[in-house]
């Protein structure tokens, strides 16, 4: 009978899986590394005094209904804890021909921006989003808010209603089908390459992505995404968990094939009843788990070696004593290069320094709270290989701190350089060293065929008794949403394990309300 819980990593993942947890009335400790909740979430500051905080992991929440669940299913209000706001723009996407899209939840205003393109466009939008209306509630409940434990993930029985959708297609293939224009349609399917891959070779299923942004729209978290982990924590704290911050594990403990608890780096013995580990999954297996423990399973040395990988991510986040409110608070630029499909280009062999595509978030915009009066901050992301391929990663560094304020013209951010006050930069080594990320791959294990479903990780480990994964390397996947999800998915083991049944209201699927009304803040 489970009744204490050892979450290993205060990420979204291991705060979600507390207040689930907690929720359930067990006892929940979390052990994490820093000083501070979030992961790559925690955020950090630039400046003489701190005066500028910006946030270094996710900058996008999708689908808030999902958050929103974690909590009232632990008998809490995340308004209590943290504003959700929508933005009234969700990205304006620039192209290697100069134009630009605005993306929104407000259907009219999203068919004016595509018919920039054509006639056509408009009612290829609206096709689109019927079918993507039907597909979400599907794709959602039988792609990510399920175990994946076995190959009856795949049953015919099971996905016979996704036939219909060709989820064989690509996600280019796809969308080009609808809209016949290559603006659009690498518009839609940027987040691909968040996923490890590029449109050609994305599965169609993925297509949901786009979708759920123009149907729930994207918010933002009052206070950067850093306030939302400090919030989750102080929620789990109030439903009784305990935190030990700037306490590193040194080991899961591993006895007759079970979890009993952990080893913590000063050599303090913890113990559980099971252990939910929210770290980059094949840097903690390596480092956490005992070789023999893992045999056999796909978190072996060699078998982790052997897995297809995300890329990285070059960052740059100033303070700048200027503010862009001309601008919307996502901005992305998809350079000629985004649209390459040979081999160096499909496998992140090369670092393209001359003409990256690139996102920026510009959150002042939205949020004054990240800077003083009349100042902003910025967090831009070029993508790069990660650590696995032969770069220079200083020489990469040197080139794109000089390169970088120009190319942001391209987006309209104009006179960056004479506005910085602020610096502070991260290469594939920043993320392999500083945050423990294997090959300083952000986003994780590729999400190929291969690497889905049953064939990923499993949140429930296969080879130990009481250990579960949660986070971007297992089941459903790499982001913020996914991984809420796999931490309802572990939830929803131990809640059974537990004798309290299924976890309460999982799997939830928000459902559409309408496309063109206006989202409104969640506020208290």
């Amino acid at each position: 009978m489970v009744r204490h819980v050892i979450v290993v990593g205060a990420g979204p993942g291991g705060l979600s899986a507390a207040i689930n947890l907690a929720g359930l009335g067990l006892k929940v400790t979390v052990v994490e590394k820093d000083t501070v909740p979030g992961g790559r979430m925690k955020g950090l500051t630039l400046g003489e005094h701190g005066e500028y905080a910006v946030d270094t992991g996710p900058s996008i929440l999708q689908l808030p209904g999902v958050l929103e669940r974690i909590f009232e299913r632990a008998g809490k209000r995340i308004s209590d804890y943290v504003k959700l706001v929508p933005l009234d723009t969700n990205t304006r996407v620039h192209f290697w021909d100069g134009t630009y899209l605005d993306t929104t939840r407000n259907v009219e205003r999203m068919e004016r921006e595509v018919a920039k393109f054509g006639p056509d466009k408009a009612p290829a939008l609206r096709r689109w989003l019927e079918e993507s209306r039907q597909k979400y509630p599907l794709a959602y409940e039988k792609f990510m808010a399920t175990h994946a434990d076995s190959l009856a993930y795949y049953a015919p029985w099971r996905l016979l209603s996704t036939l219909r959708f060709k989820p064989w297609q690509t996600l280019y293939k796809h969308l080009d089908g609808f809209f016949h224009d290559d603006r659009i349609s690498y518009a839609l399917s940027y987040p691909s390459k968040y996923l490890g891959l590029h449109p050609t070779t994305c599965s169609s299923v993925f297509s949901v992505i786009p979708y759920l942004e123009l149907a729930f729209g994207v918010w933002h978290v009052e206070g950067g995404f850093r306030a939302l982990a400090r919030g989750m924590m102080k929620c789990a704290e109030d439903l009784g968990a305990t935190f030990r911050l700037g306490t590193p594990v040194e080991q899961v403990l591993v006895e007759y094939g079970r979890a009993a608890g952990v080893r913590l780096a000063n050599g303090e013995r913890l113990e559980a009843d099971a252990v939910v580990v929210n770290a980059d999954l094949p840097y903690a297996a390596q480092k956490l788990v005992p070789s023999e423990a893992r045999a056999g399973t796909r978190l072996t040395d060699a078998a982790l070696e052997k897995a297809k990988y995300s890329c990285s991510t070059f960052m740059a986040y100033y303070g700048l004593d200027r503010v862009y409110d001309e601008l919307p608070h996502h901005l992305i630029y998809l350079s000629e290069s985004a649209r390459r499909t040979d081999r160096e280009a499909l496998e992140d062999q090369k670092v393209d320094v001359d003409d990256p595509p690139f996102y920026v978030c510009n959150p002042t915009v939205t949020d004054k709270s990240g800077a003083p009066a009349g100042h902003s901050t910025l967090y831009v992301l070029v993508p790069t290989p990660n650590t696995s391929r032969d770069v220079d990663w200083a020489a990469t560094e040197r080139t794109l701190r000089e390169r970088i304020p120009a190319m942001l013209e391209k987006v309209g951010l104009k006179g960056v350089r004479q506005h910085l006050r602020a610096e502070r930069y991260f290469t594939a080594e920043t993320w392999r060293d500083d945050f423990n990320v294997f090959r300083g791959a952000v986003f994780n294990l590729s999400h190929t065929w291969t690497q889905l479903g049953p064939l990923r990780p499993h949140v429930k480990s296969p080879s130990v008794e009481g250990l579960y994964w949660v986070g971007g390397g297992t089941h459903p996947g790499s982001g913020l949403l996914t991984i809420m999800e796999s931490a309802n998915i572990a939830a929803d083991y131990l809640s059974r394990e537990a004798g309290k049944g299924p976890l309460g209201g999982w799997p939830y699927v928000p459902p559409v309300e309408g496309h063109s009304t206006e989202p409104r803040a969640r506020v208290g």
